[in-house]
């Protein structure tokens, strides 16, 4: 069996180690605590949010396998909320899905940490671990081998392991930081990918705000989501709002004062839905630099097998 790194535990990792497992070494190394990437979920005094990927949809059929068994565990369900279209000085109007969306259940980020806990017999995972470069191993005549490193704040480095394949899931500006020093072929398409950021702003409410609707989208505005957490199956009852902003305002305000954005964002949110903001009872916002995909590489995968 050839030994295989795979960076991150998104969805993307998750469906790739649950493919391969059991036909090579798969170890995963994931530089957050916990599993799931941007299948995210927060909880915080009570409150519940999918502050990141809010549902998916399954159009391949890769995909749709992978998905097979944690549809027979109710680990995902589809999702069918009230949708509405919102914009300023305009009434709101109601709009369909034309194809099915799902959510993991109880939380977004559980598909992922289920999934590799059904093969974790078969796959290494290293958690709240950053890989910080790799380095080509001198075989001689033989197939090349890869040494990774882990990200070190001083001039020691740890040795993560030696792999055949190291596949990375990462944000593609990532990714290219990892491969720099690789001679990896596609480093000019990683780096003419180009993403969006976003954030997420999450509130909570001592009662639940008096909505038409568990799905918003809003046009013309710094805001681009609304979310009532709570409608999605398998939520527990909490009155969570959740809203992420546009992702082209976010572009231009990133690097700007959070506690200033959040307080954009929250009179934004109050003004198109009409809501106090003494109601609010808790508040929080996290910032996701690699959110949305503007410009893709146009390809499903870029592989390098020399």
């Amino acid at each position: 069996m050839q030994d295989v790194l795979i960076i991150g535990t998104g969805m993307a990792a998750t469906a790739l180690a649950s493919k391969l497992a059991g036909k090579a070494r798969v170890t995963l190394i994931e530089k957050s605590r916990g599993f799931g990437g941007r299948m995210a979920t927060r909880r915080r005094e009570g409150f519940e949010f999918d502050h990141g990927a809010q549902f998916f949809t399954a159009r391949s059929t890769e995909f749709t396998q992978f998905l097979a068994q944690p549809v027979e565990r109710d680990a995902i369900q589809e999702w069918q909320p009230r949708l509405t279209t919102l914009e300023a000085g305009r009434e709101p109007y109601k709009r369909e899905w034309f194809e099915p969306h799902f959510v993991a259940t109880p939380s977004m980020n559980s598909l992922c940490k289920e999934s590799l806990k059904a093969v974790e017999n078969h796959v290494d995972i290293i958690l709240g671990c950053e890989v910080g470069s790799i380095e080509k191993i001198d075989t001689g005549n033989a197939p090349c081998r890869w040494r990774v490193f882990g990200k070190q704040l001083d001039s020691t480095q740890e040795v993560l392991g030696e792999f055949d394949w190291v596949l990375s899931a990462a944000p593609s500006a990532q990714t290219e930081a990892l491969f720099t020093n690789t001679a990896f072929n596609h480093l000019d398409r990683l780096r003419d990918a180009v993403h969006l950021p976003c954030f997420s702003l999450m509130l909570g409410f001592d009662a639940s705000p008096k909505l038409n609707f568990d799905l918003a989208t809003v046009k013309e505005s710094s805001v681009a989501l609304i979310v009532a957490n709570a409608s999605k199956p398998g939520r527990a009852a909490s009155h969570s709002l959740l809203v992420h902003s546009d992702n082209h305002w976010a572009r231009k305000n990133f690097e700007g004062d959070r506690a200033e954005i959040q307080q954009q964002l929250i009179d934004e949110t109050c003004s198109l839905l009409n809501l106090d903001a003494a109601s609010i009872v808790h508040t929080d916002l996290h910032g996701w630099r690699y959110a949305k995909t503007e410009i893709a590489a146009e390809e499903d995968f870029l592989l390098d097998d020399e």
